[in-house]
């Protein structure tokens, strides 16, 4: 790792002496280098204390990368974006996921299903507007978020900001059903997908997303928003179930498959609603 490092941080100077680059990107290459160097954890450490300094040292270069990554995007450079391995993060994304399916089925009412996230929506974009004029507001939110936040929203909307605005025009635009089949496919198959992909991926389709990711997500969603049919609708037919099902997922992984400059956390939820509506439309009649 050691010697992996130094290749790295030896290549960043290599560019950094040859190239003419504007002084955002100049600066962040040189917040890289400087981080790769210096920051590196001790050989002396004791064992104990090893491991912890690692996963400093890997969040202070994630996040120095998300600063490099911002100003190459300026420079009309796309690089993709990092999303570690977060458990935590998966978890809650699964539960929020399942308490808004009971929501949607057993509480809100027709004006609830857009009421209630729309005031989540408003919350989150005038925190979204307030951290970006205020560090000590973006410093604030990302550390009571740290557990479940990725690197990238740092500087881009987060992820939740993107939900509620989903959920808000779920609830306006599609019936109870579609709704929470949408929720089950993305409280559900979105984490499979990024741990199965992330674990064995080895076919990529696009820069972040592989085969067997997208492959996760349409069996995952399919059976999660097939036992939400199963439990809330148990009077349609079997194969209108399954169709519903099956349409909603595949409509949300090709929507995840697509999502590059918009947020899947948007994308996938109306995506899916879309597929269970067109699908319950056709096969439910």
């Amino acid at each position: 790792m050691r010697r992996r490092v130094a290749e790295i941080e030896a290549a960043v100077r290599r560019i950094l002496a040859r190239s003419e680059a504007p002084n955002g990107l100049a600066k962040s290459l040189e917040n890289l280098s400087r981080l790769l160097r210096e920051r590196l954890p001790a050989r002396e450490l004791p064992a104990v204390e090893l491991r912890a300094a690692w996963a400093r040292y890997r969040e202070e270069l994630q996040l120095a990368y998300e600063g490099l990554r911002k100003s190459l995007s300026a420079s009309r450079v796309e690089v993709p974006s990092i999303r570690p391995t977060n458990y935590t993060r998966s978890i809650f994304h699964a539960l929020v996921a399942i308490v808004l399916v009971l929501l949607v089925e057993e509480v809100l009412s027709d004006r609830g299903r857009w009421l209630v996230p729309f005031c989540f929506a408003a919350t989150f974009w005038t925190l979204e507007l307030l951290r970006h004029i205020s560090k000590r507001a973006r410093s604030f939110l990302l550390w009571l978020f740290r557990a479940i936040a990725h690197p990238h929203e740092r500087y881009r909307v987060n992820s939740s900001t993107w939900l509620a605005t989903a959920l808000v025009l779920l609830g306006a635009l599609f019936a109870p059903l579609p709704c929470t089949v949408a929720l089950a496919v993305m409280g559900i198959a979105d984490p499979t997908a990024a741990f199965i992909g992330r674990r064995w991926g080895r076919t990529t389709i696009t820069a972040q997303r592989s085969l067997e990711g997208s492959l996760a997500f349409l069996v995952a969603g399919t059976l999660a928003a097939a036992v939400v049919l199963a439990i809330w609708y148990p009077s349609l037919p079997l194969i209108a179930r399954l169709g519903i099902a099956c349409a909603a997922s595949l409509c949300g992984a090709l929507a995840e498959l697509a999502s590059r400059r918009l947020d899947d956390n948007f994308t996938v939820p109306l995506a899916a609603g879309g597929g269970a509506w067109l699908a319950f439309t056709l096969l439910a009649l």
